[in-house]
């Protein structure tokens, strides 16, 4: 390798050893506000300069795959892509560069690795993607391709449309590529730096990474997005985001334009809109036959309505990293040979493998496969409070296990300082994971504590490890043994008595009580829990419980305190988020269907808690109310879980209907009108006023050579000129009806419409948007009652419909309300059902999934689309009637992450930024963490202790 004098002191990994051919091309050229990534420099530094003045950078790591974030994002730093290191641009508009001019750096520490490349030449940075010798590299492309993406200027392509700029929050490009492995090996890309996109039909198509994208369901093809957006937000520029933008635009018959333009003045009061409105009439009269007697003008006559709405064309190829059926798993038949081989932590223990006994000289001593009917307690204890930094804590614990061992009238017990295998391994999972049956089995749970002060019971029982040991205990009562002087006390508490006691629930729980309440009384037989609440329960309980003076070791300590309490069990996989390990979990378990009710939920601010997106998780806001005041179990699903990807957060549904939801702007309506007197005698001025003015053109003509004979009598000449002028008079009385006859023969009432879903951004008053749609205003569009949280205050009193928002009528969106962090205003119009909706999100849904029933209403998981990794990603949650689903197109193996795209982005930096730490710490020397129980592995640590960390 090309950089092995940077890495002597260390081992590399394998993927470093690959050759440079091997390893696929990642350029960081996102920018995340307020993150330290790669970004355009605020100081407008060109390109091909770097000033090492700026603030000192972070270390750079082992793997030159990763990234070298500087302290401040605004600055320049130097990353190192594939063998070769990324310099940012300026924000004069140049993307930043691949250099392989490396900069001196003196550090007090030789042995690092300089985060400045060395001069060096690297045969790849001059290759050209073409024979062509004069042709750009791939990294000139893919920076010239962002630059014009995000100049801020005006483009065409049929239409007019604005591009974004770079603003703070503006997120510019979408997918980086560090590692193999990301995204499960669902992105590629080409020698050209475009990404492939694979469409249901196995066609390829490549693309830069660039602005937002759709998958067009005309040609099924990634495009780039063009929203329409109203007008206040193209004037006052209230712009961000990474999608074009345009004017709001319809698709009106334009003799629908005239007659409305004729008529309009005739809806204001005054002699003079009364004149002008005359004037109008007369000027648009001829040009109305004229049109109405083209051929290529739009008939008014009914036409077949498409009462299904646009599919969206999406697939997902990629395998599940977790499935329900094993064969649609990616074949990895050498892990599976492996893993039969090894302890098995799914399987249920008979008895402990381990007990710590007293012999018959009174001695005690681990005895391994005890006898079935030898009885045992199970010692429970918090590991903080006995100091577990040495041997002298150990001692002390197994000497109260000893005393709380006789005094229960055994002469056996279960303790993990001796029953759990010292050698980090299966074995010790088996023993770990295991201990839930050893609780179920002993004679009854014994907590041993220090004192007998009840801060200490309280902080054994804000434990999260220690809250599975008490509920799954025989009976329904725990006993205390405490060192009080030089001798012992006992004490007795019932599990619903523990909840007043020494458990805590948040202070925010609801009336119905507490999540360790509702436990408690399931587990001490007084309530029942369905299979949804147990599991929503206890992992509200335990998660609580990890934000509490707890170390989060591994990210799937909460799945493995609430496997014990469930039937089913799933192998550790410290590879697995919390999110992946906990769906695995609610798919091997039979919770009733808890993944896909889930994605129908709208949780409170996104889950977003306390806003740190890396924390997000969607089970940790189960057992709570969303924003349309529903719990889980009140969601009917109508799709099914499948598997869980790859990402994140993200899961494969099949069996959802599907929706396209355009931006571009309004597309012609089709509708079926009523056929009454009013369209009947409209139809006939329309005809014979035309029919008229043909007439009186035949008679000019016929007539005209008599005219010119000399022999005919002035009163023939007469009576032809009277004839000719009363048809052409008759023709143009008639005409005058033209524009009140094609307002009802275009604009009547309407009996049923094409189903579309059509969203631009911002939001207008009602009759505009009516007049936009259908060219006037009849009252066809109505607010939904109860769509979105935002409609909640503007309903009708009496009628079950909704009512204009006082801010939305007087054109004052900022008067709407706080919105959540980073969410803007956007509209969804329904066509099929001529329902309105205001909904906010942090950017236009393409996509919308019908997932569930709730309350009598369909609930619609509105979804951006990432092309990159083939990804649909949870905006907002819209309610839709129920007569939308059999108009809907019902699709299989959809990806859908349960984030949103901007949160996605988040915690995936968030987790790098987490491994580059990790790297600079161990490099850097950082031992041992204080506090970490010797013989334990970092990752099996909170597991092994059991009790207190």
């Amino acid at each position: 390798m090309a950089n092995n004098q940077f890495h002597q002191p260390y081992e590399m990994h394998p993927f470093e050893a690959r050759s440079q051919e091997d390893q696929s091309s990642a350029i960081p050229y996102q920018q995340y506000a307020g993150q330290s990534q790669p970004a355009f420099d605020q100081y407008g530094v060109p390109a091909n300069h770097f000033d090492q003045s700026r603030t000192q950078i972070q270390p750079a790591l082992t793997y030159p795959q990763q990234y070298v974030y500087a302290s401040d994002p605004s600055h320049d730093a130097v990353y190192p892509v594939d063998q070769q290191w990324y310099q940012p641009g300026s924000q004069d508009g140049s993307r930043g560069i691949i250099t392989d001019q490396q900069q001196s750096h003196s550090s007090a520490d030789s042995s690092m690795p300089s985060p400045y490349p060395q001069e060096k030449h690297d045969e790849r940075q001059g290759k050209k993607s073409s024979w062509w010798p004069y042709g750009k590299t791939v990294e000139e492309k893919v920076r010239a391709n962002m630059a014009s993406q995000f100049d801020g200027k005006r483009g065409f392509n049929g239409h007019l449309y604005n591009r974004p700029n770079r603003s703070h929050d503006t997120e510019q490009g979408h997918v980086v590529l560090d590692r193999p492995d990301n995204y499960g090996g669902a992105v590629n890309k080409d020698e050209d730096g475009k990404f492939i996109y694979l469409n249901s039909f196995g066609q390829k198509e490549k693309k830069f990474s660039d602005v937002a994208t759709y998958l067009s369901p005309t040609n099924y093809r990634p495009k780039r997005l063009v929203v329409q957006a109203a007008d206040y937000v193209l004037e006052k520029k209230l712009a961000g985001g990474d999608w074009r933008r345009r004017k709001m635009n319809g698709d009106v018959p334009k003799v629908l334009k005239i007659s409305e333009w004729a008529l309009r003045p005739f809806q204001k009061t005054g002699v003079w809109h009364k004149i002008n409105g005359s004037a109008r009439l007369l000027a648009a009269s001829i040009p109305l036959q004229l049109l109405m007697a083209f051929p290529g003008t739009s008939s008014w006559e009914n036409e077949d309505v498409n009462d299904t709405y646009t599919d969206h064309p999406g697939y997902s190829w990629q395998w599940a990293k977790h499935a329900i059926n094993p064969l649609d798993q990616r074949p990895d038949s050498t892990r599976r040979a492996v893993s039969q081989d090894l302890p098995s932590s799914r399987k249920r223990l008979v008895r402990p493998r381990k007990l710590y006994v007293r012999q018959p000289d009174e001695q005690w001593k681990v005895v391994d496969n005890p006898p079935r009917n030898l009885r045992y307690v199970f010692i429970s204890y918090a590991a903080k409070s006995f100091r577990l930094d040495g041997g002298k804590g150990q001692d002390q614990i197994r000497s109260m296990a000893k005393a709380a061992t006789l005094d229960a009238g055994c002469t056996a017990c279960w303790v993990d300082t001796d029953c759990i295998d010292v050698v980090d391994g299966a074995q010790k999972d088996v023993d770990i994971y295991g201990m839930c049956d050893v609780i179920r089995a002993s004679r009854r749970v014994v907590v041993i504590l220090p004192d007998d002060r009840v801060e200490t019971r309280k902080f054994w029982g804000s434990r999260m490890w220690t809250l599975p040991e008490a509920l799954l205990a025989p009976g329904t009562e725990i006993h205390f043994f405490a060192r009080v002087d030089d001798g012992y006390t006992t004490n007795r508490l019932s599990l619903i008595e523990m909840t007043g006691e020494i458990w805590d629930d948040p202070a925010d729980s609801e009336a119905a009580g507490g999540a360790t309440r509702l436990l408690a009384e399931h587990f001490s037989n007084e309530l029942t829990l369905s299979r949804l609440e147990l599991f929503t329960k206890a992992v509200d309980a335990c998660v609580d419980r990890s934000r509490f003076n707890y170390k989060i070791w591994t990210p799937n300590d909460v799945t493995l305190a609430v496997m014990g309490l469930l039937h089913y069990r799933i192998e550790r996989d410290d590879q697995d988020s919390a999110f992946q390990s906990l769906a695995q979990l609610s798919l091997g378990n039979d919770s009733d269907r808890i993944i896909e009710r889930m994605v129908s939920l709208y949780p409170v601010n996104n889950g977003r808690g306390d806003g740190d997106d890396s924390a997000f998780n969607p089970f940790y806001t189960l057992a709570k109310p969303d924003q349309f005041s529903t719990h889980l179990w009140d969601v009917q699903p109508t799709c099914y879980a499948v598997g869980v990807a790859h990402e994140d957060n993200t899961i494969l549904l099949d069996s959802c209907r599907v929706m396209h939801i355009r931006w571009k702007g309004f597309p012609r309506i089709v509708v079926a009108r009523d056929y009454g007197l009013g369209r009947l005698l409209a139809t006939v001025f329309v005809t014979a006023g035309t029919w008229w003015f043909l007439q009186g053109i035949t008679l000019a003509v016929y007539y005209a050579p008599f005219l010119a004979e000399l022999t005919v009598s002035d009163s023939t000449l007469t009576f032809i000129a009277w004839l000719v002028a009363g048809v052409f008079f008759v023709a143009a009385l008639l005409s005058v009806f033209g524009p009140l006859s094609v307002r009802r023969l275009y604009g009547g009432q309407v009996l049923q419409s094409t189903s579309n879903l059509v969203g631009f951004e911002g939001v207008v008053p009602l009759a505009e948007l009516e007049r936009l749609v259908f060219g006037n205003v009849n009252g066809r569009l109505n607010y939904e009652p109860s769509s979105t949280p935002i409609c909640a205050s503007w309903r009708d009193a009496n009628l079950r419909v909704g009512r204009e928002p006082d801010w939305v009528t007087a054109k004052r969106p900022e008067d709407c309300g706080p919105l959540p962090e980073g969410h803007r205003l956007f509209t969804l119009v329904d066509t099929g059902t001529l329902g309105v909706s205001i909904f906010s999100a942090e950017r236009p849904p393409t996509v919308a999934l019908l997932c569930g029933r709730e309350g009598g209403m369909l609930r619609a998981v509105l979804c951006s689309w990432q092309f990159e990794n083939d990804c649909l990603y949870k905006e907002a949650v819209v309610r839709m009637p129920s007569s939308v689903r059999d108009a809907a197109n019902l699709k299989g193996w959809l990806k859908v992450c349960l984030a949103t795209m901007d949160q996605q982005r988040g915690i995936e930096r968030a987790k790098r930024m987490a491994e580059v730490r990790a790297e600079q710490e161990k490099l850097m020397g950082i031992g041992q963490k204080p506090g970490m129980r010797v013989g334990v592995s970092e990752g099996q640590k909170s597991q092994a202790t059991t009790m207190g960390y």
